[in-house]
This record gives C-alpha cells, structure tokens and sequence, in this order.
C-alpha cells in the first residue's frame, strides 16, 4: 500500500469581456480588502508515457480541487489569507493495470485508505502570505494537515507512517502547497505595467523555471495575461526518478480593480526519461503533457 501511494503521489499536484480598451491604464498587482472570499476551482490532466521495449506505458492523472480563500489582514504590501479545502479528487489510471486510485475527498469511501486520507483534507484551514505581485512568502499549517492525514489511517506502522509523511510533504508540506498555489497567484509584476509590456517571474518546486509574462490588454474589468516558459520537471521518491525538459504556456484573466484571477489555463509538455527502482535502474523515455484550468466560482 505505501510504495503504491507513494508512486502516485508524484503526479498528485506536479496552471472575455468585449468592452472598450481603456488606454494608458496600468497594472500593478493585487488590490485585496480584507473579509474579501474567493473560491477557485481547478482542474488539471496529466499523461504520462513510458515507452518500453516497443510498447507504450500511459498514467492519465485527473484532479480536481475545490479552494476558498479568504483575506484576513493586510500589512504594508503583504496580505495574509486563509485557504480551505472545500473538495479534492484525483483519479489515477494506467494503461497496464487500470485504475490505480479514485476518491473524491466529500464522498469517503468504507475501507478506502486513500479516500481516508484525502478526506483529511478537508476544512483544515491553512495560513498563508502572499505579497501584491502574488508570491507566497509563508504557509502555516501545512505540518499539522500532514500529521492529520496520516494519522486517520488505523494500524500503520511507524516506517509506513514515515514514507507516507514524505510522500504527501512534496503536495501538502508548507513548502509544497506555497510553490502550488504560487503557479495560480504569481503572474503580477514588481513595477506598474501597461499594455505590451513585458516580466519575468521564476517558480521553483517540481516544475521549475522563469516566466516570461506580457500584458495583453486591458478591457473593462478584465486584465489579459499571457505568460511563456521553458521548463524542467524533476522529482525522486523510492520508486523512480523522473526527469524532464520543456515548455509551458499560460494564459490568465484577472479582475483589473481587485487583481485576482477570473480564469487561468496552464499548458505544458516536457520529455525525457523516468528510471524505475524495481527495474534495475533503467532510464525508460518519458513524455509528460499536462493541462490545468484555474476558475474563480464565487467572490
């Protein structure tokens, strides 16, 4: 069950309105106010294939996650936010031996450790920092939330308990759920920008690389964004090794007066090689295409 878990936990979380253009306004990031509530819906696909003595090996990965976040103070040009897990889904399926996993955080499943486990999820708040531009300086809870997870599991043995702990820090860790959620808030740049204008942003974690964003237009209430990226995508864990090349665009709409994201698509494929522990070390080509879809549901 553990090496099983922790070989899909690799894939877990791995980014118009027609009014007139208003000339010579400018953007310079988030303009939030405290008590404000957004609830963001994502989707993301992942494919993944291996190819293998003249076969193919492919893992689709379909998640979904529901978040809300709220404003709870401001200081200087750094806001404090509260986020909740509302929902969370992730099913797992391979070419080779079918359905790996398939739980919906809201509807546990009896004898499920994995629905189990992400049912814990759920209405943990966390607290996060994040500045005007929408870098995430600081995530608090994410320690705790691991602790929760892994210890809804009955009967699991100290070292099970250790390697699942280390599987989920790369997803719901601190530092892992700042560099995920910095993929749908960090777009905006240190200086005021206008239309044509162009910026960088770096991103690290299992995906890294720089941004390089331009500011499309601006209509009515609504900023265009587009961003380009050449990436690398490198990961380990026990059972493999993955690492990866290539390139990733995205494309955001955000509320020109508040600053968050209205829609977000994320696009990226990179190609390299995977090496499987169990299979002595052997680097297998590998193609990694993936798709994820940032909405704003309600404010």
């Amino acid at each position: 069950m553990t090496s099983k878990f922790i070989y899909q936990s690799l894939f877990t979380l791995l980014w118009f309105c027609s009014c007139p253009f208003v000339l010579g306004q400018t953007v310079s990031g988030y303009e939030l106010e405290v008590d404000d509530v957004y609830v963001v819906k994502q989707n993301a696909r992942q494919l993944m294939t291996q190819k293998m003595e003249g076969t193919s090996h492919e893992i689709t990965n379909d998640l979904e996650g529901l978040f809300e976040f709220k404003v709870t103070g401001k200081t200087g040009d750094i806001y404090s936010l509260e986020l909740v897990f509302l929902d969370f889904a992730l099913k797992s399926s391979s070419s080779i031996q079918g359905v790996l996993m398939d739980v919906r955080a809201s509807e546990p499943k009896e004898d499920d450790v994995f629905s189990t486990v992400f049912g814990a999820l759920l209405n943990q708040r966390l607290n996060l920092e994040m500045t005007r531009q929408g870098k995430i300086t600081s995530v608090i809870g994410g320690d705790t939330l691991i602790n929760r997870m892994v210890n809804t599991v009955e009967d699991l043995d100290e070292f099970s308990k250790s390697l699942m702990k280390k599987s989920l820090e790369k997803d719901f860790g601190s530092e892992g759920l700042a560099r995920s959620f910095e993929q749908m808030t960090y777009f905006y740049s240190n200086d005021p920008v206008s239309a044509g204008a162009t910026w960088t942003t770096d991103f690290q974690g299992k995906v890294s690389g720089t941004n390089t964003w331009t500011l499309e237009k601006i209509e009515g209430d609504t900023t265009s964004i587009s961003g380009e990226a050449k990436i690398s995508m490198y990961n380990v864990d026990n059972t493999m090794t993955l690492s990866l090349k290539g390139t990733q665009e995205t494309l955001v709409q955000a509320s020109t007066s508040n600053g968050f994201l209205l829609k977000m698509m994320v696009s990226g494929s990179g190609s390299g090689t995977s090496v499987m522990t169990q299979m002595g070390n052997v680097e297998i080509p590998t193609t990694l295409e993936q798709t994820i879809t940032y909405e704003l549901i309600t404010q």
